[in-house]
């Protein structure tokens, strides 16, 4: 019966994980839209990157609220908790970066892609502990 219980287990937060790309992916995916239409209709690159990432980021918090974590919690709560989380990820996104290029002095590619993989990594824990508060239901197997 445990042995039926862990394997559960492993396929629900299998399943989970799968969730969280695929919201990554869709959110990637229509932020750079985003940004190239509106890099397209004339507005600058920066203003284009900064209206592609503020659709980003709503599209980001609706999708996993509705469809990653399946929250009913508080909106303004959880949409606080989201941005702040959001900031934390974001400033050590940069801090990886600055340290890879600079202390390292590894080449821009792996940078980027080591700051990406902290961003990501860090935001999905903060969503699962803080923003979502989703930690009772979503355990981690230990094998």
């Amino acid at each position: 019966m445990k042995n039926e219980s862990n394997i559960l287990s492993k396929f629900k937060n299998f399943a989970h994980l799968v969730r969280y790309a695929w919201g990554g992916l869709i959110t990637t995916t229509i932020g750079f839209l985003v940004i190239f239409i509106s890099m397209k209709i004339g507005l600058s690159p920066f203003v284009s990157n900064a209206v592609g990432y503020g659709v980003g980021l709503i599209l980001s918090f609706m999708i996993s609220k509705n469809f990653v974590f399946k929250s009913d919690g508080h909106l303004v709560t959880e949409s606080i908790r989201y941005l702040t989380a959001f900031i934390i990820s974001f400033l050590v996104n940069l801090l990886v970066l600055h340290t890879s290029l600079i202390n390292f002095m590894l080449p821009i590619l792996p940078s980027q892609i080591l700051a990406a993989l902290s961003y990501t990594l860090l935001m999905y824990l903060f969503m699962c502990f803080f923003v979502f508060n989703t930690a009772i239901s979503i355990k981690l197997s230990k094998n």
